[in-house]
């Protein structure tokens, strides 16, 4: 163990030190957090509001959680991770939304904080027009190549139906021996 190792990361598997570390980093809001419960610099509103408007942020927080995946879980979005910096990360969507900020706005900013690898469902631009376009061109190249297939059979069905060529450069006596031997066989 080296020693400018913190303390934290002192019982930690190896393995898992530089995630801790990277979990620590991304959890930095969380410790920014005031005794009343605020974020430094990001007001929430002390008393609750208007319970129609909760109603719909609730719901827009929802949404917006269920297309960015949960650092911790990988396989499920922040609405369905019940883990700490899930809920964290739903915490910031809803302030940011009762700031009036727009969901692009608000996946464009974890994008910029998290990588484009936050986001459940790739856009659809760059390298990842393989992931949309490679499902339907194997489509197409595969009922291709089954055509093809089905079309080879049935051009070699209709050569065994009339029977093997007959070269026309050899005589006639000798194409005559070649079709009573294929005949007898």
């Amino acid at each position: 163990m080296r020693p400018e190792r913190r303390a934290w990361s002192r019982g930690l598997p190896q393995a898992w030190r530089g995630g801790a570390l990277m979990m620590a980093l991304l959890a930095a809001p969380a410790a920014a957090q005031t005794v009343d419960g605020a974020l430094d610099g990001i007001e929430r509103p002390a008393a609750p509001g208007d319970p129609v408007r909760t109603a719909e942020i609730d719901q827009r927080t929802a949404e917006i959680g269920a297309t960015l995946r949960c650092p911790i879980c990988r396989q499920q979005s922040v609405a369905e991770s019940s883990a700490r910096i899930a809920r964290e990360m739903q915490d910031v969507i809803r302030t940011m939304l009762m700031e009036g900020r727009t969901a692009e706005e608000i996946e464009a900013w974890f994008v910029e904080a998290y990588g484009p690898w936050i986001l459940l469902k790739p856009r659809a631009e760059g390298m990842n027009l393989i992931v949309y376009a490679g499902p339907g061109l194997a489509f197409l190249l595969g009922g291709f190549l089954v055509a093809r297939r089905i079309r080879r059979g049935r051009s070699r069905d209709d050569e065994e139906r009339v029977g093997p060529a007959v070269p026309d450069h050899l005589r006639k006596a000798d194409r005559r021996w070649i079709e009573a031997a294929l005949k007898e066989s």
